[in-house]
C-alpha cells in the first residue's frame, strides 16, 4: 500500500476513492425514485439534485467568506459556465431517462464508459496529454472489464428490443455528455477556485433543468417528498454533486482529464458491490470485470503521473 501511495500520490488516491464511492449512488437512487417508483419526473429530479449541490457549496463558500468570488467568476466566465452547465443538463437527460428502460447498474456502466472518449480526444485538445502504448493497454483492459460488468447487468433486463435500444442510447448519451464536461473543465478552468466553478456550473444546470421541466413535465405531487426520497436527494446532491464534482475538478486541474476521468471505470464496480451488499445480487463476471477495471485504472494513472512529472504544465488560452 505504501508503494502504491507513493506512486499514485495520496492526494489522488484519497480524492479518487471518495469520488468513486459517491458516484456509485446516483444511478441506484435515480432508478429507485425516477425509474421504479416514478415519484419524480427525470428533469425535475435532476433540477433538485443540482439545486441541493449548489446550496451546499453556497453554504460552504459563505462560511469561508468567498461569496464575492462567485460574482467575479460569473462576470468573467459566463460563457464557459453556461457551456459546462449545458453538458451537465445533457448528462442528466441521458442518465435519469435511461433508468426508465434499464437497470441502475446498466445505466451506470454506460455513463462511466466515458473515459474512453476522454482518452481519445484529450490529446487532440491539450498538448500535455498524449497517447502511449501503456495507457492504451490500460484503457483496453478497463474496457474489457466494464464490458463484462455490462453483460452481467443485462442478465436482469427483461425489455423489448425497442426499449432496450432507447435506454442504451440514452445511457451512452450521458457518457458522451460527461466526457464533454470533463474536457471542458480542463479547457476553461485550469486555475483553482474549484468550489466556485462547481457551484456556478450546478446553478446554471439547475436553472436550465427547471425551465425544461416546467415546459415538458408535470410537477411531482407533495407526497413524492418522503423522508427516503429527500435523503436520497441529499446523498446525490450534496455528496455526488457538490463534493464529488468539486474533487473531480481538482483532479482534472492537477492531473489532467485522462487520469482523472479514468477512475470512473471503477464506479460501476462499486455500484454492483452496493447491489451485492444490499440486494444480494452477485456474479462471478462482476468480480472478473472489476479486476480488469482496477488493473487498467492503475496502469493509466501510474503512466500519466510519470508523464506529468517529466513536463511543465502549459498555458492554454481560452477560446472565449
Amino acid at each position: 500500500m505504501d508503494s502504491l501511495t507513493s506512486r499514485l500520490g495520496s492526494d489522488f488516491l484519497v480524492k479518487a476513492s471518495i469520488i468513486v464511492i459517491l458516484w456509485a449512488t446516483p444511478p441506484l437512487v435515480s432508478r429507485m425514485w425516477v425509474g421504479m417508483k416514478g415519484l419524480f419526473p427525470g428533469l425535475f429530479f435532476g433540477f433538485l439534485r443540482y439545486l441541493f449541490g449548489f446550496l451546499a457549496l453556497l453554504f460552504i463558500l459563505g462560511i469561508r467568506g468567498k461569496l464575492g468570488n462567485l460574482k467575479d467568476l460569473f462576470n468573467e466566465r459566463l460563457k464557459p459556465i453556461l457551456w459546462c452547465s449545458a453538458w451537465l443538463v445533457l448528462m442528466i437527460v441521458g442518465q435519469n431517462f435511461s433508468v426508465l428502460y434499464l437497470t441502475g447498474a446498466s445505466s451506470s456502466v454506460l455513463l462511466n464508459f466515458n473515459p474512453v472518449l476522454i482518452y481519445l480526444f484529450a490529446p487532440l485538445l491539450f498538448i500535455d496529454e498524449s497517447y502511449t502504448s501503456k495507457k492504451t493497454l490500460g484503457f483496453v483492459v478497463s474496457t474489457i472489464g466494464i464490458g463484462l460488468i455490462f453483460l452481467t447487468s443485462l442478465e436482469t433486463e427483461t425489455l423489448s428490443l425497442t426499449d432496450f435500444a432507447i435506454g442504451y442510447i440514452l445511457g451512452f448519451l450521458s457518457g458522451v455528455a460527461w466526457a464533454g464536461y470533463s474536457l471542458s473543465l480542463k479547457w476553461f478552468f485550469r486555475e483553482s477556485h474549484s468550489e466556485e466553478v462547481t457551484s456556478l456550473n450546478l446553478l446554471g444546470a439547475a436553472i436550465l433543468l427547471l425551465l425544461l421541466s416546467l415546459i415538458t413535465e408535470s410537477l411531482p405531487p407533495f407526497e413524492s417528498f418522503t423522508f427516503e426520497s429527500i435523503w436520497g436527494l441529499l446523498v446525490i446532491g450534496v455528496g455526488a454533486a457538490a463534493v464529488a464534482f468539486t474533487l473531480y475538478l481538482q483532479l482534472i486541474q492537477k492531473y489532467g482529464p485522462t487520469r482523472a476521468g479514468n477512475i470512473q471505470f471503477l464506479v460501476p464496480l462499486v455500484s454492483l458491490v452496493f447491489a451485492w451488499i444490499f440486494l444480494a445480487e452477485w456474479s462471478l463476471f462482476n468480480l472478473i470485470g472489476g479486476t480488469f477495471c482496477a488493473i487498467g485504472v492503475a496502469m493509466v494513472s501510474y503512466e500519466t503521473k510519470n508523464n506529468n512529472n517529466d513536463r511543465l504544465e502549459p498555458v492554454i488560452d481560452s477560446p472565449c
